[in-house]
């Protein structure tokens, strides 16, 4: 074939687009919850009464299940934590970021565990961390640079490759 001479194709890094950062979180949410909370079902439900409301639900925790309430979220937090620490520690992407083409950067190079540790905090059940996971998200959309309180502390940014035609 001809060599047609053609303009190399330009691509080049930059910050990820907010709605895919939420639309790879809420694909990485949704398999958590297939595989976190599914196994956990028929113990959930136990502990809830029979169509209560929220807040007779919450009050029926105090009564006895509390233990066993406490111990579950505890696992499933620390299912959650496992699997973006070890997916953006290993592979710099969860499934969700891997499915809209955005990626874990770090401003040194390579993302290190201790980045990955600061990055994922917000999954940890204690009392500070758990502030975090209503607060770190606001950062994000409040923030000129886009980057959550996690990303700032621990030096990294979730970006993905742009291509200019």
């Amino acid at each position: 074939m001809k060599n047609l001479n053609l303009p190399k194709e330009h691509m080049f890094t930059g910050p990820a687009l907010v709605w895919k950062r939420v639309a790879a979180f809420v694909i990485d949410i949704l398999i958590l919850a297939f595989f976190g909370l599914f196994p956990f079902r028929s113990l959930l439900e136990s502990m809830a009464p029979k169509e209560a409301s929220f807040s007779e639900t919450l009050m029926s925790l105090n009564s006895g299940n509390s233990a066993a309430f406490f111990w579950t979220y505890s696992v499933i937090s620390i299912l959650a934590f496992m699997y973006f620490f070890l997916m953006e520690k290993n592979m710099s992407q969860t499934i969700g970021k891997k499915v809209m083409n955005i990626y874990v950067t770090s401003d040194s190079g390579r993302l290190s565990a201790w980045q990955a540790l600061l990055r994922n905090m917000i999954f940890i059940p204690l009392f500070p961390f758990d502030f975090l996971m209503v607060a770190d998200p606001f950062f994000m959309f409040f923030m000129k640079s886009g980057r959550r309180l996690s990303e700032i502390l621990s030096k990294t940014n979730v970006v993905e490759t742009y291509s200019l035609q």
